[in-house]
């Protein structure tokens, strides 16, 4: 993993996080990652995005701390009404997790509307599962056949909301605001869904989060430059 030093909360100091394009995983020390300010988040939802593109490694069925070397011990845990799942390590020394359960840990991601879903059997037809790579046929199933996991999509009304909360206390920062800058990273996702160079180029290998989280992501680091 590549490891870097991210921004957290007064009190918890600067926290250590481990990153693998290739398989998908963050690492984070001890901590764990609700300790992180959201220019942290906002950061690493912009290197999910960037890290798209790279080849995709299967996971391995078990896990090791690479501080301590004991076996990760698989968490399920609940951040509003948003389930999800990561490894822990059995002495508090940190936690592992995919990007697609960090994105829902932070509330960034939903299940497409009736419409977005009509839409997509209609254009895209088949997709891949963004957690286990496994296809689904959207013209029969809503969720993976393999790993169960249900089709989703990035939240732009959460991603917005994390963006307010990194401008709080800035007098342009308005409601209004957060409302605008939704709607753009909603066409941003639309739009990279239904491009037609897209859906032909990568016939079948569609997967719905890692688009939506380049689109979004692409806009976030003109926000973040100027904050």
């Amino acid at each position: 993993m590549t490891g870097q030093v991210l921004e957290a909360f007064s009190g918890a100091g600067p926290l250590e996080v481990g990153s693998c394009a290739n398989c998908n995983l963050l690492w984070f020390g001890q901590s764990g990652s609700i300790s992180l300010t959201p220019r942290a988040v906002l950061g690493l939802f912009q290197y999910i995005g960037q890290a798209a593109g790279a080849a995709k490694a299967t996971l391995a069925s078990t896990f090791h701390c690479p501080l301590c070397a004991g076996e990760l011990a698989l968490t399920y845990d609940l951040q509003r009404s948003t389930r999800f799942t990561y490894w822990r390590c059995a002495n508090d020394r940190g936690q592992l997790f995919t990007f697609n359960q960090f994105l829902r840990e932070k509330n960034f991601i939903r299940s497409p509307s009736q419409a977005e879903l009509t839409k997509l059997r209609d254009t895209v037809r088949q997709i891949s599962c963004s957690q286990c790579g496994g296809p689904i046929d959207l013209t029969t199933d809503t969720a993976c056949t393999h790993c169960g996991a249900p089709v989703a999509l990035i939240d732009p009304d959460g991603v917005a909301k994390a963006v307010h909360d990194l401008t709080i206390g800035n007098a342009s920062t308005s409601p209004t605001t957060q409302e605008q800058n939704s709607v753009a990273f909603s066409n941003a996702q639309l739009d990279a869904f239904f491009d037609q160079e897209r859906i032909e180029e990568r016939e079948g290998t569609h997967d719905l989060l890692a688009i939506g989280v380049t689109a979004i992501g692409a806009l976030i680091g003109g926000m973040l430059l100027t904050r």
